[in-house]
């Protein structure tokens, strides 16, 4: 009887300490606390590691139509062969890594049925690098879930609580408080006590694509905080196409070291900060080789893959012995790309870029200009040392006003380590008018307000040459020297203002050739310049410190027959300020003024002046005036401007359905222009945009007084 009432007094107490722990199970805001804490330190646990890292990627075909063949046309698109359904790629590379962000992954051994570098650069071996503890992933592709900042824009809750080898594990679904390619959903799996995460499950959307990757975390004490394992799978679908691939990628760690509790030396240099090297494809054929390499064993389906494209190879080695043609290249479709999109194309030491004659990327629309058009060609020489001699040649027409431009740059980098170089510059500019009308146009200003209709200005082609050296005096000083000559001839030596009576006087001898020979010194100072190198070439990065330019120049009368004399002082400061996750601020201010005029001149700004074609900020759009008319810019002999742009992924058409998806940056603009007539002059703009297009729309005003609405838009594959 004892010890049956004994054995009952244990039941109880095992029962109530087992309700005790279930009562006391920890609630999913505290197990989030602690994961975040837990993130914060073992985001820089990591000083350096090397490993060796296994890819395989299988992509098949689940539906296409008649333009899926024309698939490969549009560079790095979707992973596919456009001559079979199915494809699989097998690479074997080594990795490197170095705090806080420096990835390299050397390609080493390459086989498949796909093997062109165009088909290696397109597996995706930058989600391969992705840290889940750090708050976005490289590029900041994306939002990480576990970490105090971007818990905003999550929801969590606990799918599960579970033991496993005396182990307690909890089981974190999430979710993003509204829909955006930069958020993800998925699950996570989290260890009590250490806090670390040993599974992650994301999913994503993209514009043509929707996404899965899972990571598994190391269960060595020394991997415990790295990742062993990767599968990530996409779907793609466009134009009634749908692709389907399946990544896998094994990573095996040879040397890991973990950080030391003493502050590194900080550096300036952030060289490869994410490179994948893949001169030419390493292609490994030998069966063997993969056998005894390959962490993961074939499918079923994948050897199947491989049979087949042994057999193709073979018939086709077949028909080439017996003389029979194989697969004869397609001319028409490889003009045909070549006229529609970007193309490349090297021989040797020399690289040849051309825009395309009918690529739509290159037509562009403004509703101030209209459409406007543009060609561009390259030619890049490599010379010993990484020296380069690089020609770039540009052509664009705006239909709505009937103007042709062009420009034949030359630049010989002949020191890369100090950004040393030697350029020569031709081409035409914009239509200007001389000083000798400043006062007719300014008149006009105070008398009307900012209205040029009645009022003909354009008087002179600006032909131009210009001669300027760069080198860098240390790192963020830059110092460039050069020469600017203009050869500017009247449009229309009979040409009067509109605005005049049939009585005026004449103005035809107001009219001829002018020209202006002006050197000129700019100096631009970034502190704290943060730079990389490719090879020997300096490449300038990002600095928490605004860059600061200041131009002189002065033009001289009676050389190569320049009839301007007079001094022009500019002065510019730029940064790019960023703040929390993907928020930054842009801006710019400048002003300029011409001085000492003792001849008539062209007040022609470098800073201030009307960009036909802009390629400005990351944008496309900002950093310039939208709507403000190009006559406005010589009207004056000085100015001030400032340029705002404030971007960030959440602000207006986050809780929007369907648009949010594609609008993956929000802007807003704000510039302001004062010269002594216009006074205030003000521009506001909304804008969104993605990888692959940027519009914007903007409103004016004079004073206070509305001026007018338009848009622009930038585009870019």
């Amino acid at each position: 009887m004892k010890g049956k009432v004994t054995v009952y007094i244990l039941f109880l107490i095992i029962a109530s300490f087992k309700s005790f722990a279930l009562q006391t199970e920890l609630p999913v805001d505290t197990i989030m606390k602690r994961a975040m804490n837990a993130a914060e330190k073992y985001n820089n646990l990591v000083e350096s590691f090397s490993a060796e890292v296994y890819t395989r990627t299988y992509v098949e075909t689940l539906k296409k139509n008649l333009l899926y063949k024309y698939t490969h046309l549009i560079p790095d698109f979707v992973l596919h062969d456009p001559h079979n359904e199915t494809a699989l790629i097998e690479t074997i590379s080594d990795l490197r890594f170095d705090y806080p962000n420096s990835y390299v992954q050397d390609v080493r051994h390459v086989t498949g049925t796909l093997t062109g570098k165009k088909d290696i650069d397109m597996i995706p071996f930058e989600l391969l690098n992705i840290n889940i503890y750090g708050e976005t992933t490289n590029e900041e592709s994306f939002f990480m879930p576990i970490r105090l900042k971007t818990s905003k824009y999550y929801r969590y809750s606990l799918a599960r609580t579970f033991t496993e080898n005396e182990k307690v594990y909890y089981s974190i679904d999430y979710s993003p408080i509204y829909e955006n390619s930069k958020l993800l959903k998925g699950t996570f799996i989290i260890e009590k006590g250490t806090w670390r995460v040993i599974f992650f499950r994301g999913e994503g959307i993209d514009i043509f694509s929707n996404f899965m990757f899972e990571i598994t975390m190391g269960d060595e004490w020394v991997t415990h905080y790295l990742p062993v394992q990767f599968i990530i799978y996409e779907t793609s679908s466009y134009l009634g196409n749908v692709l389907a691939s399946r990544h896998l990628a094994t990573i095996d760690y040879r040397e890991i070291q973990l950080r030391r509790t003493t502050e590194p030396v900080r550096s300036l240099n952030i060289s490869d900060f994410y490179k994948i090297r893949l001169d030419s494809v390493p292609l490994q054929s030998d069966s063997a080789f993969w056998n005894k390499r390959r962490p993961i064993p074939l499918q079923a389906i994948e050897k199947d893959v491989i049979t087949q494209y042994l057999q193709r190879q073979a018939e086709e080695a077949a028909r080439k012995a017996n003389g029979d043609s194989i697969r004869p290249p397609n001319i028409a479709q490889q003009v045909a790309q070549r006229m529609v999109m970007n193309s490349n194309y090297k021989y040797r030491s020399t690289a040849i870029g051309y825009s395309g004659l009918l690529n739509p990327l290159m037509v562009g629309y403004t509703s101030r200009d209209g459409v406007t058009y543009r060609q561009k060609l390259s030619f890049n020489f490599d010379l010993t040392h990484n020296r380069t001699v690089n020609m770039k040649a540009f052509a664009g027409y705006m239909f709505r006003r009937k103007e042709f431009f062009t420009d034949l740059t030359t630049t010989w980098n002949y020191d890369p380590y100090r950004l040393g170089s030697a350029t020569i510059s031709i081409g035409n500019g914009n239509p200007i008018y001389s000083s000798l009308f400043v006062d007719q146009i300014q008149d006009s200003l105070n008398n009307r307000g900012i209205n040029f209709e009645d009022i003909s200005v354009n008087y002179y082609r600006d032909y131009y040459l210009k001669l300027f050296n760069t080198y860098e005096v240390t790192n963020g000083l830059l110092l460039h020297t050069g020469i600017d000559y203009h050869i500017r001839k009247s449009k229309d030596n009979m040409s009067k203002l509109r605005s005049a009576t049939p009585d005026s006087e004449p103005i035809e001898d107001m009219f001829g050739t002018k020209k202006s020979f002006a050197p000129f010194i700019r100096i631009s100072w970034t502190p704290r310049q943060y730079y990389r190198y490719d090879g020997r070439q300096k490449i300038y990065e990002r600095s928490p410190f605004p860059t600061f330019k200041l131009e002189l120049s002065r033009s001289f009368q009676h050389i190569l027959g320049s009839t301007s004399e007079y001094n022009r002082i500019e002065l510019d400061i730029s940064q790019n300020i960023s703040f929390g996750l993907r928020h930054s601020l842009q801006y710019h201010v400048g002003a300029g003024k011409f001085i000492n005029q003792k001849t008539e001149y062209f007040a022609d700004f470098v800073y201030f002046s009307k960009s036909n074609f802009p390629e400005n900020w990351n944008d496309g759009l900002g950093g310039i005036f939208n709507l403000l008319s190009r006559d406005l810019y010589n009207a004056s002999d000085s100015y001030i401007q400032a340029h705002t742009m404030f971007e960030a992924p959440f602000l207006i058409l986050k809780n929007i359905p369907f648009v949010s998806d594609f609008a993956e940056n929000e802007r807003i603009y704000l510039s302001q222009l004062y010269t002594p007539q216009i006074v205030s002059y003000t521009e506001l703009g909304y804008g969104i945009g993605n990888r692959f297009f940027n519009a914007g729309f903007f409103t004016s005003f004079h004073k206070t007084g509305f001026r007018q609405v338009g848009v622009r838009a930038a585009f870019e594959f």
